[in-house]
Parts: C-alpha cells; structure tokens; sequence
C-alpha cells in the first residue's frame, strides 16, 4: 500500500513538472514591439487579423519593427453542374506578412505567406449563402490570426 502511494506520488511530480505549457497561454506577442502597421489589400480582414493576433502599436520600445500585412481574399468556382451553375465554391484568404528593420527597410526581420481556404456547397437562397460565406471568412481569418501567433512566439 505505501509501495503504491510513493509510486502515485513520484509519478505525479514527475508530470506536474515536465515543462508543458499550452501554446496558447500567451496569446499577446510582448517579445516584439510594432512601431508602425502598414495595411495593404482588403483592409477589413487586415483589421481583424490585428485585433485577433492582439498585434498592437508599441512605441515606448528604442528598437521597434514595422509591420506589413498584405491581405487578399478570393472566391472562385470549385465546380460545376450539368447545366453550367457553380455547385461548389472555395474560399481563400491569403496574408503576406512582413517584420521589417524601420532603420533599413531592406532588411526584413521575419516574414511568411499564411494561406486558408474551405470549399462549400452553392445554396439556392442567396441571403444564406452570403452569410455562409462572411461566417467562413471569420473561420478562415480566426485561423490565420492563430497561425501568425505560433509563427511569432517561435
């Protein structure tokens, strides 16, 4: 019986203390400072993707970064009918991301291309299929924000 409670104990401090931690703990990017947000492309899922990421201006920081957010959506025919009608569509949004020195904007301290898409079934009532479509471009524009989260913490 005690055998089994020091070995339920051992076990148990072993784990609490491994290192875990969930990625997702910290979702404010405070290691590094925007000095200026430069949006260029569809400017509305550029101000979300900024509010989601938490990704805020910073100017009491000496040594700052300038951030470029280009931001482009599409919604392009996936598929087709017998008589020619879209059946399918497929959304996608794409981010270029840009970090770059203010003191020398040819250097660039971090950079990546994020790209999301889903496809989807056509609906017969319009109304409903665009606020599919304006629901999807949430999802897509949530995970995109997530995504610029770990490639900053990293």
């Amino acid at each position: 019986m005690i055998i089994k409670k020091l070995t339920f104990i051992l076990i148990f401090f072993l784990l609490a203390n491994c290192g875990y931690e969930a990625i997702y703990l910290k979702k404010n990017i405070s290691n590094i400072s925007i000095n200026k947000i430069i949006l260029e492309g569809n400017k509305q899922i550029n101000r979300k993707i900024i509010t989601r990421a938490n990704l805020s201006k910073n100017n009491n920081e000496t040594h700052a970064y300038d951030l470029t957010l280009i931001s482009n959506k599409t919604i392009e025919s996936a598929a087709k009918d017998n008589s020619g009608n879209t059946s399918v569509y497929k959304t996608t949004i794409t981010v270029k991301f840009y970090l770059k020195d203010p003191n020398n904007q040819n250097q660039i301290f971090k950079e990546k291309d994020f790209t999301s898409s889903f496809s989807y079934n056509n609906m017969k009532n319009k109304f409903d299929l665009s606020q599919y479509q304006k629901n999807i471009e949430n999802n897509l524009i949530n995970k995109i924000a997530e995504e610029i989260i770990i490639f900053l913490s990293s």
